[in-house]
């Protein structure tokens, strides 16, 4: 596991959104990405601390996670750049209008085995990997606000 200085200097975290959802499409959109990345990455979520009475507080992300704006497209863009890349060790989870609309995670799964990739449309990503990457390619996006 990395320590955090380690993590913040050479890791980044983001989401990218469709800022045209309405905002609690957005709000579950950053929650499904977070809690995706927050199981795939070890050691993102740092250990309970204590307050001075002992209660216990869960560990919380080390990293910040920006939430960025852009474009279905634009955000199709970017996934499928940064997954033709060489990318060692990115994590790239993605939630599609197709996952917000299922009823079932079967149905999910089933439509998504007959959905090709030009037809599908990504409400969001989350990644994480090497910061100089994310940062190449999401540098120009600004926060959701």
């Amino acid at each position: 596991m990395e320590n955090t200085k380690t993590i913040t200097d050479t890791k980044k975290c983001v989401l990218i959104i469709d800022s045209t959802q309405p905002t609690g499409i957005i709000a579950n959109t950053a929650s499904v990405l977070s809690i995706t990345l927050g199981k795939e990455i070890e050691g993102i979520v740092s250990h309970d601390v204590y307050d001075k009475h002992g209660e216990k507080h869960r560990g919380i992300t080390q990293i910040p996670i920006p939430i960025l704006a852009a474009s279905c497209d634009k955000i199709k863009e970017i996934r499928r750049n940064l997954l033709s890349s060489d990318s060692d060790g990115l994590v790239l989870v993605d939630f599609s209008d197709i996952a917000r609309q299922s009823k079932t995670y079967d149905q999910y799964e089933k439509q998504m085995l007959s959905t090709g990739d030009h037809e599908i449309r990504y409400i969001g990503i989350g990644i994480y990997g090497d910061k100089k990457q994310i940062n190449k390619a999401t540098g120009n996006l600004s926060l959701i606000r």
